[in-house]
C-alpha cells in the first residue's frame, strides 16, 4: 500500500514520499524494512533510521517518509481495522445441538458442539464458537461473537456487537445465602444479566446473575480477562475495567469509571462519573466522581495519598531525630 494512501485512510498529513509503498506493519521493537511502524515515543526513532521504513507520529520529524496524525493509536486502530478485518465463518455445523423454539437469523455461524437451549433468540450476524452454551431464552444481538466456550445461563439477554471471550460466564448464581443458626441456606437467584450494546468481555471473566432483578453491564464498557462482578451490580456505560477486579454484590459504576488491575469493591459501594481507581485499591465507600483515588485499603483520594506517603516515607527519620534529641537531653 502507498504512503499516500494510508495518509488519507488514517487522515494524516504526508511528509516524504506518497508513492512509498509499504507491505506490513511491524512494532517499534522488531521493525521491519518497507514496513509501516506506528511510533508514539520520538525518542525510539534512533533505531529505526538505518531501516528502510515509513512512520507515524504525532509532530514533525526529521525523517525520510512519515505521516503526521493527531493521536498516534487512534490512527493504528483505524488501520488495523481497515487492513485487518477479523473474518468469520458462516453456516450452522450439524454438530451443534439446538432445541425447539429457537430463532436464528440470516448470517449466523454455530460452530461444532455448541448446545442452545429452548425458545432463545440468536439474531443476525451472530457468531458462536465450539463448546459454548446457550441457556434457555437467552437472547444474544445482532452481530455479536461468543468465543469458544462461552456459558450464558438462561435469560440472560446479550445486546448488539458484544465480544465475549473465551471461557467467561453470564448469568452464574451469585454469592449469596442466608447464614444463621440454621445454617448456610443458598438463596436462589432468579434475576438475570443484561450485557448491553458494543460491550466487550475477556476470557474467563464471570458476570453474576441477580438475586431478584438483573445485573447489567452498559453500553461501551470494556471488561478484561479475570475479573469478577457480583449479583445486581450495575455498570454504567464506558467503563474500563481492568484485570483481577472483583465487584462484590449490588456496587454501582458511572460513566466512565476506570477500575485498574485488581481493585476490589465492597458491596454496595457507589463510585462516580469519570472516577479512577489505580491499582490493587480496596474501595470501601461511596467515592465521588472525576477524581483519581489509590493508595491500598482503604482507597483515599490519590492526592491525599503522595502526601500521606510522603510522611510515612520520613517516619525513620522522625525516629532518629528523636532519639538523638532524647539522648542529648539532660
Amino acid at each position: 500500500m502507498k504512503l499516500g494512501e494510508i495518509a488519507e485512510l488514517i487522515e494524516g498529513e504526508l511528509f516524504g514520499d506518497g508513492n512509498f509503498e509499504v507491505f506490513s506493519i511491524s512494532s517499534i521493537e522488531k521493525p521491519k524494512n518497507r514496513s509501516l511502524v506506528f511510533c508514539q515515543e520520538i525518542k525510539d526513532l534512533e533505531r529505526l533510521r538505518a531501516l528502510d521504513v515509513a512512520i507515524v507520529v504525532s509532530e514533525k520529524v526529521d525523517f525520510p517518509n512519515y505521516i503526521k496524525v493527531k493521536n498516534v493509536r487512534l490512527a493504528l486502530a483505524k488501520y488495523l481495522q481497515s487492513q485487518y478485518p477479523e473474518r468469520h465463518p458462516t453456516g450452522i455445523c450439524e454438530k451443534a445441538y439446538i432445541e425447539e423454539g429457537v430463532q436464528i437469523g440470516k448470517d449466523v455461524y454455530i460452530g461444532p458442539f455448541v448446545y442452545i437451549g429452548k425458545n432463545a433468540i440468536i439474531e443476525d450476524g451472530v457468531k458462536i464458537y465450539p463448546f459454548c452454551y446457550i441457556g434457555e431464552g437467552v437472547k444474544v444481538g445482532k452481530n455479536s461473537i461468543l468465543f469458544s466456550g462461552v456459558h450464558i445461563y438462561p435469560n440472560c439477554q446479550i445486546g448488539e456487537g458484544v465480544r465475549i471471550h473465551s471461557g467467561s460466564v453470564i448469568g452464574g448464581d451469585g454469592f449469596g445465602y442466608y447464614v444463621g443458626e440454621e445454617g448456610i441456606i443458598k438463596l436462589n437467584h432468579i434475576g438475570k444479566v443484561v450485557i448491553e450494546d458494543f460491550v466487550e468481555i475477556g476470557a474467563n471473566t464471570c458476570i453474576d446473575r441477580a438475586l431478584i432483578d438483573e445485573t447489567r453491564i452498559g453500553k461501551h464498557t470494556k471488561i478484561d480477562n479475570l475479573v469478577q462482578i457480583g449479583h445486581n451490580c450495575y455498570v454504567g456505560e464506558e467503563n474500563l475495567i481492568v484485570s483481577q477486579v472483583g465487584l462484590s454484590g449490588s456496587v454501582k459504576t458511572g460513566r466512565r469509571v476506570i477500575l485498574a488491575g485488581q481493585v476490589g469493591v465492597a458491596d454496595h459501594v457507589e463510585i462516580g462519573d469519570k472516577a479512577i481507581v489505580s491499582a490493587k485499591a480496596g474501595v470501601s465507600k461511596d467515592l465521588e466522581g472525576g477524581k483519581v483515588y489509590g493508595g491500598g485499603i482503604p482507597a483515599m483520594e490519590w492526592s491525599k495519598w503522595k502526601r500521606l506517603y510522603a510522611y510515612i516515607t520520613r517516619i525513620p527519620e522522625l525516629f532518629k531525630e528523636k532519639r538523638h534529641e532524647n539522648k542529648n537531653s539532660p
